[in-house]
């Protein structure tokens, strides 16, 4: 699939890129989508569909910073995730419905818990994403970040009490 992907850009500079981008978060990517869509099939569609979104936009890659790259392909894998379950939803015959009646609930609560994530200050809510979202630890936050892993494992602990108090005050159930 990388030599498709590969043969859409134009310069031999931006396979390249493109080629090392790949390798860099192709796994995480699909943890990711895995997460969201439950299916190993469904999280290859969405990992591919990220990657085109990514080709298509390809141009803007060299103004977003090292540390800002990881949370927009992981924004684009969750969207394209999100995409392929509303289509599911839309297709499903009523023998299944049970069974999409509770995705359809759990993407609520998923978007609601991101609605909650945005009422986070920055430091903490980039923690807290780096974290949980992104699977990374402690150790490659303080590095990304510039901080200490004190200063992350505080952050997220003063996040993690923060976002209980706004799921709290805002009624969040999951």
């Amino acid at each position: 699939m990388l030599t498709f992907f590969l043969a859409a850009l134009e310069s031999e500079n931006d396979r390249r890129s493109f080629a090392a981008l790949y390798e860099q978060y192709h796994v995480k990517m699909e943890t990711i989508a895995i997460k969201i869509l439950k299916e190993q099939k469904d999280a290859e569609d969405a990992v591919q569909n990220a990657y085109v979104q990514i080709i298509r936009h390809y141009e803007k890659i060299s103004e977003i910073s090292c540390e800002d790259l990881p949370f927009w392909i992981i924004s684009i894998v969750k969207n394209e995730s999100l995409a392929i379950l509303r289509k599911k939803r839309r297709t499903v015959s009523l023998e299944d419905w049970e069974v999409i009646d509770k995705q359809a609930s759990d993407i609520v609560k998923y978007n609601e818990l991101v609605a909650l994530f945005a009422q986070l200050p920055d430091t903490y809510r980039a923690v807290l994403e780096m974290k949980f979202l992104a699977g990374y630890t402690d150790k490659e936050i303080s590095k990304k970040l510039g901080i200490s892993e004190t200063a992350v494992s505080t952050r997220a602990s003063r996040g993690r009490t923060l976002l209980r108090r706004i799921a709290e005050k805002e009624g969040f159930h999951p």
